[in-house]
């Protein structure tokens, strides 16, 4: 797997990202788990993230919202399914927090030792192929996912370098 570079994988319902960073799978565990962290990069290019709560804990839930360049706000809606760290989180997207479920799938990340750094990989499960079509033409999921990761790479790049 080549460095910086984001793999994605479309299977039927699930779409499948692999990329290696170049840190060890504790930090990466922690900059995807910590709000100091995830205020910093999560998202697709320009957007800003503002945390409503986060409670990082199985079943816990995270409430945020996604503010657009475009100036829309998304809010977003997650509950933890499972969390191992520094291995893997689990968890369920269940729409925007007020009741609206326009968004809803499941999202599996791992983090992988490779050598000193991690594969990491996010599998995302849609409740069918056409939801995934959906989803991916309203919101440009896939293109955000892929934009999101390498968001996800620039802040850790930032961050090693002041270690």
């Amino acid at each position: 797997m080549e460095n910086n570079q984001t793999e994605t994988i479309i299977e039927k319902n699930r779409v499948i990202y692999k990329r290696y960073f170049d840190v060890d799978s504790e930090l990466l565990f922690e900059v995807w788990s910590k709000p100091e962290h995830l205020t910093e990069w999560w998202g697709p290019d320009g957007f800003t993230l503002t945390i409503i709560r986060l409670d990082f804990s199985i079943g816990g839930i995270w409430e945020f919202v996604m503010h657009g360049p475009d100036g829309h706000d998304y809010k977003n809606k997650i509950q933890f399914l499972d969390i191992k760290k520094p291995i893997s989180i689990t968890y369920k997207h269940i729409g925007d927090g007020d009741g609206d479920v326009d968004v809803d799938f499941e999202s599996r990340i791992i983090f992988e030792k490779s050598g000193d750094g991690t594969i990491f990989t996010m599998e995302q499960v849609f409740s069918s192929k056409q939801e995934l079509e959906r989803v991916n033409k309203k919101y440009g999921a896939i293109e955000g996912g892929k934009q999101h990761l390498g968001n996800l790479g620039n802040y850790l790049d930032k961050i090693v370098k002041t270690i």
